[in-house]
């Protein structure tokens, strides 16, 4: 990755409740961070991928709350730090994809990836 984001992405993380797309105030400093990483790397972009656990919920529903968290993370880091939302892609992962197989809790998150353009 690019200009720093891997140092920055790995240790930002938005992780939310069970069946939640709402970013808690504890996490708003991960997404605060990955804000002014953009601002200060104005040529680069980043994708938001949400994931959910397998614990509640068809895939169906999983794949939708998993679009959800990312847009919710899209929406604050556009609407309350004024990035350019087209140098943001969302993907949503759902329960498919599972970082953590071993910890469902573990899932509940947003995480960061980026490119420099």
């Amino acid at each position: 990755l690019s200009r720093g984001l891997g140092d920055v992405y790995k240790r930002q993380v938005v992780r939310f409740t069970i069946n939640s797309a709402v970013v808690s105030n504890e996490e708003m400093v991960n997404v605060y961070n990955i804000a002014q990483w953009m601002k200060s790397n104005p040529s680069c972009n980043i994708s938001v991928i949400g994931y959910a656990d397998k614990a509640t919920g068809t895939p169906e529903y999983n794949k939708q709350l998993s679009q959800r968290r990312a847009e919710s993370v899209v929406k604050l880091l556009t609407e309350k730090y004024n990035i350019d939302r087209k140098r943001i892609q969302i993907i949503a992962n759902g329960s498919d994809s599972q970082l953590y197989p071993k910890n469902n809790n573990w899932n509940r998150i947003v995480v960061f990836s980026g490119s420099a353009q």
